[in-house]
């Protein structure tokens, strides 16, 4: 039984008994243990729920989130329940306008480069054929990542700017190595967020949106604020941090599960039910697989958790960040 409950499916009906929530589709009905589940993600327009609902789940902690019709956030329902929050946001507050944002910063972007290598050294196993390329690509990131290493960046006052620029840089070797490397949709030419008309951008899209759940639960169990960020600039409307931290995940956790089913999507203008599902469950499993992590190894829900928590910690000076590395 997931401890995430995405619902995807137009005309699907929320109910609640004592200790179930209940999923209703085409008269079929779906029982979820309440004392199982963590957050409910509604992914799809035309999904019902009554206020009975949102009390069984605020009642016991499970964070609610609505998205809209572009696979973004725009709703966040949670219990007020939460204790020691105010000193964590102040402390998150006060950090933002310091310089050790630029540190922080080049940490997370490190994060996501190394995250992204190791995905394209993970698919060269099964694809030997173009393992010349993939090797290029990777000694590419590794010298994109000694010039954020080598912190020149912190002489500048335009730090943000310098950073973003290496992370764009990796980031267009990265997807145009997919590309060369047919491990994307056919239809796929370069990374689009919004409006996207592919359906390789649509499923990472849609995929993204998915993550935005994690991220944003284990932020609120942290007691961080999600629309105060370090590195994405804060605008109204914009969960900041959410995708401050979704960063490190994106590559292994979603990209890799779209170009496991590139070939479902060659030929599709749309996401169908299916595939819909099929991206649902996917990242729910990766979020349920054992990695290693200090030591030992724990489910990757349990390491995202650990990571905020971490960076609550950073906040107030209290401990170390360092970004996840996946292992290929």
């Amino acid at each position: 039984m997931h401890a995430h409950l995405t619902l995807s499916e137009y005309g699907q009906f929320i109910g609640v008994t004592s200790e179930c929530l209940t999923v209703k589709e085409a008269g079929v009905t779906k029982e979820y243990p309440l004392n199982r589940l963590k957050s409910v993600q509604i992914a799809k327009r035309g999904v019902s729920f009554s206020s009975d609902v949102i009390i069984a789940c605020a009642n016991r902690g499970i964070k609610f989130f609505i998205q809209d019709f572009k696979n973004e956030t725009i709703a966040s329902i949670s219990g007020t329940q939460q204790h020691a929050v105010v000193r964590v946001r102040q402390n998150q507050f006060e950090f933002i306008k310091t310089i050790k944002v630029a540190t922080l910063s080049a940490l997370v972007i490190e994060g996501k480069i190394k995250n992204q290598r190791a995905t394209l050294l993970y698919f060269k196993k099964y694809h030997q054929l173009h393992k010349m390329t993939i090797d290029k690509t990777a000694e590419q990131l590794n010298n994109i990542l000694a010039q954020i290493k080598c912190r020149k960046w912190q002489d500048f006052d335009k730090w943000n700017e310098i950073l973003l620029g290496l992370e764009g840089q990796a980031a267009s070797q990265y997807w145009q190595c997919l590309v060369a490397c047919d491990l994307m949709p056919n239809d796929f030419k370069n990374r689009i967020g919004r409006q996207a008309q592919d359906v390789g951008n649509k499923a990472l899209n849609y995929g993204y949106a998915i993550l935005t759940s994690y991220i944003w639960n284990a932020l609120l169990n942290a007691g961080l604020e999600p629309y105060c960020g370090f590195l994405h600039t804060t605008r109204a409307g914009k969960p900041s941090l959410v995708l401050d931290i979704m960063e490190e995940y994106r590559a292994w956790v979603v990209d890799r599960t779209v170009i496991k089913l590139r070939t479902q999507l060659n030929g599709k203008s749309d996401l169908t039910p299916a595939i819909k599902k099929k991206i649902i469950t996917d990242i729910h499993k990766t979020f349920n697989t054992k990695y290693h992590y200090r030591k030992r190894k724990m489910r990757l829900e349990s390491i995202l958790q650990r990571q905020v928590y971490h960076l609550a910690g950073y906040f107030s000076a209290d401990k170390k960040y360092k970004s996840y590395r996946f292992r290929w």
